[in-house]
């Protein structure tokens, strides 16, 4: 059997919101809807949480058979210093093949608030050939073929793993014990606070559903949607996430998933979007990072990976030239 895989150098077209269109929906008409064309296989890479601040970190040589890079952030406090790194470390070894990076809490450590630095390193990215994500997209593949549609965004935890009724109290005691308050920054001086992660979460989460439903709709020949979040959907288009926390606790060791000494601790690394995973419009796969240890499983209907480099723990799975089939 062959396997096709698309060609390396196939662009990446960026999507941007779709332009206000008209009021109604025009479905297709009865019967019209045809078959969506078979998918189209890519190689994706991914590694996170190399944390070049701790220790020094040197990417594979030869880079390993990929169709796009996707890093879940993690490489160093200051977005745009990880976006430097990224890529001079690739070297432009990647060639036209997409680089893509979605910043991590790790990216915002440098006390630069959230805003500034995304408006810095978004344009520093493009000039660079590395597109960061916060609540974007990107398809990957030739135009005229079935792709595949990267939904990214950091997806800050919401503090509610345990249930919304329990997230005020898990907020509380984050407001203590969060170390990301201590560096991170929502406005000049204004520590990033966990209320502004659970603001911050439920933006991207509707962006991520909401960018699904498109994908779904578009790809599945199902009609017209009315005022998509995405445009330019084709025929057999599929979808990916990468974000940068956990979306479900499985994705964690056990011995963090139920905590005994520190229940709420939990709740800072993930947050309970399973029924995303099992309901309509599932994506393919969801990329994340920001745990201590690699995972590859199946919730729902999507196969969830995760990559992390730790310099301290061998063992905890992390292969630099992890590439994955989708």
């Amino acid at each position: 059997m062959t396997l096709h895989v698309p060609d390396p150098v196939a662009r990446a077209e960026v999507h941007a919101p779709a332009p206000t269109e008209g009021p109604s929906a025009v479905p297709a008409a009865p019967g019209a809807r045809s078959a969506p064309p078979k998918p189209v296989p890519f190689r994706l890479w991914t590694l996170s949480d190399l944390r070049i601040d701790r220790a020094p970190h040197v990417l594979p040589d030869p880079l390993p058979d990929f169709d796009a890079l996707l890093v879940p952030g993690g490489i160093a406090p200051g977005l745009c210093r990880s976006v430097r790194w990224l890529a001079d470390a690739l070297g432009g070894r990647q060639g036209r093949r997409p680089v893509v990076l979605v910043p991590g809490p790790a990216e915002y450590l440098d006390g630069e608030p959230v805003g500034e630095a995304l408006a810095e390193a978004v344009p520093l990215g493009a000039a660079l050939g590395i597109t960061v994500l916060h609540d974007g997209a990107v398809r990957l593949g030739d135009p005229l073929r079935p792709g595949l549609i990267i939904l990214g965004a950091t997806l800050w935890t919401d503090f509610a793993l345990d249930g919304v009724e329990n997230a005020r109290t898990a907020r509380a005691h984050a407001r203590s014990r969060w170390t990301v308050s201590d560096k991170a920054a929502s406005a000049p001086g204004v520590p990033f606070f966990p209320h502004d992660a659970a603001g911050a979460h439920a933006r991207s989460r509707a962006f991520i559903e909401d960018g699904l439903n498109a994908v779904a709709v578009g790809a599945g020949l199902y009609g017209h949607m009315p005022n998509p979040v995405l445009r330019d959907i084709g025929p057999g288009d599929r979808a990916a996430v990468v974000t940068a926390f956990a979306p479900s606790r499985s994705c964690l060791p056990p011995a963090l998933a139920r905590p005994v000494l520190d229940p709420w601790r939990v709740c800072w690394h993930a947050s309970a979007l399973d029924p995303v995973m099992e309901g309509w419009g599932a994506p393919a796969v969801w990329i994340h990072g920001n745990v201590p240890q690699a995972c590859d499983l199946r919730l729902g209907r999507t196969r969830v990976v995760s990559n992390p480099y730790d310099p301290d723990d061998p063992t905890n799975g992390f292969d630099a030239s992890r590439t994955i089939l989708v």
